[in-house]
């Protein structure tokens, strides 16, 4: 791997890990997915109640993450790693089932 490939695989990883560690997108999910409230689980930087009053803001950081984590799967794609390409495909699959849900629930809620 060149120096160059090594920056934009940490790049990847950044969009993809920062996200979730500061705004846990994904348990905030299943915790409203399973009907339970967001007082259980707390972002470390901004209120749930934020996010639902502004779904676009959250949209965002999806879409963050995805392009994170595309970029990872087509890293490890190209450097025969199956296993982490496997996962990073799942994880690819789940964040577009977030995307979906957020932008069904919150849109359609606000109109």
């Amino acid at each position: 791997m060149t120096k160059t490939q090594k920056i934009w695989l940490w790049i990847f990883i950044a969009m993809f890990a920062l996200p979730e560690i500061l705004f846990l997108t994904t348990p905030a999910l299943l915790m409203s997915i399973s009907g339970k409230s967001f007082s259980g689980i707390s972002s470390l930087i901004i209120n749930y109640k934020f996010f639902l009053d502004h779904p676009l803001y959250l949209l965002f950081i999806i879409a963050i993450e995805w392009i994170g984590a595309l970029g990872i799967f087509v890293f490890n794609i190209n450097f025969n790693k199956n296993l982490l390409a496997v996962l990073f495909g799942i994880i690819l699959m789940w964040l577009l089932f977030v995307f979906g849900i957020v932008y069904i629930t919150g849109f359609s809620m606000n109109f």
